[in-house]
């Protein structure tokens, strides 16, 4: 083999290899080899250097303990410790922390020098021998100022470590020894400003001046949240929180990265920390943060809603229906300075509402803005606290305040109001407080003579007490409900559960809107309504219109009765706008166009061109189309349109608002009610069919009206058709296992409204030829084919081909194919001129059946 020299600590690559040779003379070992021609160059000689005497020891130097910070300027050194070449050896500590170099970067002034070092990467284990590894020094905040390289042997229960000393001699340079960061002495942080309730927006303030070190939080629940905490808590513009989970306490130190959020990112910025559980707490290396950043600490999720986090606000004044009273004022300004509240008297929360001026026992009451109150999942919330300043201005002077919902009730984080005549409001239960509100003129179907002032109403609380009691969910006509352009209220009413929700109401054919609130009050609804843009806008009153409907009941509307010549035409022009309902055939407009030119009894024959609404839908918008006929027998289905609105009156019978406007235009009554699709049926011996009738309405409609025959006169279901079978509802009819009695026609009859439909089911022959004739020359060669309509499948056993009258086709003029439907002929002569026959044996439902089909070879004449 050979020898090998190190060149450097730097370089472990063989230097100068030379020849050598080895041999075990009974365990003691001889070597021959010739002396290196190198200056400064041995052989080594190996030992165990775990073995006492081989190494030094540094005994009970304390002040080497990681994590603790060096006092005065009185630093420790190991500079030159080992004053003699080559100036390093092994090294053991005993008598401080565990009696290993540490491993965690040191902060600057620890370990009882001014350059503290530690060992980058982890200990060996027992078996792995010498190992290399980097001693880094840190520097104010360069934890890698300088580095040499040390050599690491873990003798099992101690570790040896061989270092260098003759290194940075002047600098005051000393290596750490780890020790458990719990026990340290680190430095505590329990500023109230770094808990999550408190608010940045309040005072703002950052961690950017923290002085990079090892910290212990003693306040809340002594840790940092895992959860992003809403914007402007933890007193900080950009609040911070661990975005990863805490360790356990067998992870030892860790590094873990915190987030810093803001109103729109939980992430918004982001640092590096090191964190330790001590199982009674946690430490954490911190280090500065960017400006208005801050490390926050958890608490209580319900902390504020602890009885002596809170101030209590019981004025009765405070309820939103109470007046201003100039004789006895109050004054929010100076009696509810920053701090939590609770408000107990009236429903116990501020409304979510702009207030009338002058309300609530203020000059100008206070409102909560900014969204909805909290669920106890939302946790604290950020909202605004607004004031009403005038009859119309709302949002004025907002400050910003945070709500917290603590299951029975709420709390608050107040501010001051910035003026004596600002103060904050309770909301009060207006079920039976509301305002009645019942001009008839309000009415959707009546038509505005005098308006309603609106424009100058009164923000507050109404109960509708006219029509159906409440706003209508669909779109009015222009100059009705009290004004040009009446109100309507867009989205579902709330259940009684939601409380008073919001909704926007829309004005005639108008872009203008206006936000209100609707509560549920189990008997009545009621609504807090604000002023509207003007006087031309009104909150109009849904009614219904199913009761003031007029009626139709001309026989002519029919779209099966036709106008035999123009002078029989009716029109609806000049009917006049008003809601209507059909009295015959089944009482609504049909959706589709009549077939027959001049159906419906007129020239333009109008019918629905989309659904009719369910009973849920309410009143709804559709179209209607006028169909025109040409002498060529096409015609233009929508040749005119006109919108109008339905009702479907509780599946009774439709209300429609219209206003025709075509001359010799009339609206057509639906009396049809099926159809079936399709109506010829092809199938296969053995095969499944489906008649399949549907209804296009159920109303009226009894199953048992439904009669079904098959030609001739055969009454359904007969025993003779025993694999067909009908529906409940007698629409639909199965048909299994289809043999020759199944084919024909079926009819379909409804007595009550003479309707009836036809359908045909066609069976296709069992052997069914490609073609009948083969027209051929001597010489010619042909094949026969032919198609087996069997299901299943019949197998080549099952089928035979003969020559009529009874002669068997095979020698070399014929060839059959393998699955027996095809037969080929070549080189004809007059011998194989003649009819063929193709017969097919199969089974269905244990019947045997026997089907063939003839197939005529001649020649072609000249």
């Amino acid at each position: 083999t050979r020898s090998c020299f190190r060149q450097s600590m730097a370089n472990e690559n063989c230097y100068q290899g030379q020849p050598i040779k080895v041999k075990n003379c009974n365990g003691e070992m001889r070597y021959l080899y010739k002396t290196a021609n190198l200056n400064y160059a041995s052989m080594c000689v190996e030992e165990d250097v775990c073995k006492a005497g081989n190494f030094r020891e540094f005994k009970d130097e304390t002040w080497r303990l990681a994590y603790t910070k060096t006092e005065g300027n009185n630093y420790q050194t190991d500079a030159r410790r080992i004053s003699t070449a080559p100036y390093r050896d092994w090294i053991r500590f005993t008598g401080v922390g565990n009696g290993r170099i540490a491993t965690i970067n040191q902060e600057y002034l620890a370990c009882g020098t001014q350059f503290p070092g530690w060992m980058e990467g982890e200990h060996p284990q027992e078996g792995e021998g010498i190992v290399s590894r980097k001693l880094y020094l840190t520097h104010t905040t360069n934890y890698k100022w300088q580095t040499q390289d040390i050599f690491v042997k873990n003798c099992g229960d101690f570790m040896l470590y061989n270092i260098n000393f003759n290194w940075l001699n002047g600098y005051k340079w000393a290596v750490c020894v780890d020790g458990d960061v719990c026990d340290a002495p680190v430095t505590e942080l329990n500023d109230s400003h770094r808990l999550k309730s408190m608010w940045g927006r309040i005072s703002s303030t950052g961690d950017n001046g923290l002085p990079r070190g090892w910290y212990r939080f003693t306040n809340g629940f002594e840790k940092m949240p895992e959860e992003c905490p809403i914007a402007y808590s933890c007193g900080s513009t950009y609040p911070g929180y661990l975005a990863e989970p805490h360790p356990e306490m067998a992870d030892g130190v860790v590094k873990r990265k915190v987030c810093f959020g803001n109103a729109n990112q939980c992430c918004y910025g982001s640092a590096e920390v090191l964190v330790k559980n001590c199982g009674t707490h946690f430490v954490y290396r911190l280090y500065p943060t960017g400006s208005h950043q801050k490390y926050c600490v958890e608490e209580s999720a319900d902390a504020m809603c602890d009885a002596k986090s809170y101030k209590v606000l019981d004025d009765d004044w405070r309820g939103e229906n109470n007046p201003y009273d100039s004789k006895n004022t109050h004054n929010d300004n100076v009696d509810v300075p920053h701090g939590w509240y609770r408000f107990t008297t009236e429903l116990g929360r501020m409304p979510e509402y702009s207030l009338p001026f002058q309300s609530c026992g203020y000059y100008y009451p206070g409102y909560m803005a900014g969204g909805p109150h909290p669920t106890r999942q939302d946790g604290l919330v950020n909202r605004k606290a607004c004031f009403s300043t005038s009859a119309t201005n709302e949002g004025q002077n907002c400050k910003n305040i945070r709500v917290k919902n603590c299951g029975k009730f709420y709390v608050y984080e107040l501010v001051q109001t910035g003026h004596q005549y600002y103060g904050y409001c309770v909301a009060q239960d207006q079920c039976e407080k509301a305002i009645e509100m019942g001009d008839r003129a309000r009415l959707i179907i009546n038509p505005t003579v005098t308006r309603v002032t609106d424009g100058s109403l009164r923000k507050g609380w109404y109960r509708i007490t006219a029509g159906h009691g409440r706003m209508p969910d669909y779109r009015p006509d222009n100059n009705y409900g009290g004004s040009s352009y009446p109100g309507y209220m867009e989205g579902d009413l709330p259940e009684e559960s939601e409380g008073d929700v919001a909704r926007t109401v829309k004005f005639g054919s108008t872009t203008n809107t206006k936000e209100v609130r609707v509560k549920n009050c189990g008997s009545h609804y009621i609504y807090y309504l604000v002023p509207t843009p003007n006087n031309y806008y009104s909150y109009s009153i849904d009614t219904e219109v199913c009761l003031h409907a007029r009626r139709l009941s001309e026989e002519w509307r029919s779209v099966f009765e036709v106008a035999e010549t123009l002078d029989d035409i009716h029109s609806d022009k000049g009917m006049g706008k008003d809601w209507y309902q059909f009295t015959t055939g089944f009482k609504m407009m049909p959706e589709a166009p009549p077939e027959e030119r001049y159906s419906c009894g007129t020239k333009y024959a109008a019918f629905l061109n989309q659904g009719h609404p369910t009973v849920q839908e309410g009143v709804v918008n559709r179209e209607v189309c006028y169909k025109k006929d040409t002498d060529s027998g096409i015609f233009q289905a929508c040749q005119y349109t006109e919108k109008i609105r339905v009702k479907n009156c509780d599946g009774d019978f439709f209300a429609y608002q219209l206003q025709p406007t075509v001359q010799d235009g009339a609206y057509c009554v639906y009396n049809r009610k099926s159809s079936c699709v399709p109506n010829v049926i092809h199938a296969k011996y053995g095969d499944k069919a489906v008649i399949n009738c549907t209804l296009n309405s159920e109303k009226d409609f009894d199953s048992s009206e439904v009669e079904w025959t098959k030609f001739n006169d055969v009454k359904l279901p007969s025993t003779k058709l025993d694999k067909m079978t009908i529906s409940k509802d007698r629409l639909l009819i199965n048909i299994e296992d289809i043999t020759d009695p199944y084919g024909g026609v079926y009819s379909m009859f409804i007595p009550s409204t003479e309707t009836s439909e036809l359908v045909e089911l066609i069976l296709y022959s069992a052997v069914e030829p490609a073609q009948k004739y083969y027209l051929v020359q001597e010489g010619d060669d042909i094949k026969i084919e032919v198609t087996l309509n069997v299901v299943p499948d019949p197998k080549p056993s099952q089928v035979s081909w003969i020559k009529l009258p009874n002669k068997q086709v095979n020698g070399a003029k014929y060839k059959l194919s393998d699955d027996a439907r095809s037969l080929s002929i070549s080189g004809i002569t007059t011998k194989e001129l003649g009819t063929y026959r193709c017969t097919v044996k199969f089974e269905i439902d244990g019947k045997k059946y026997t089907k063939s089909s003839e197939i005529i070879v001649q020649l072609e004449e000249e």
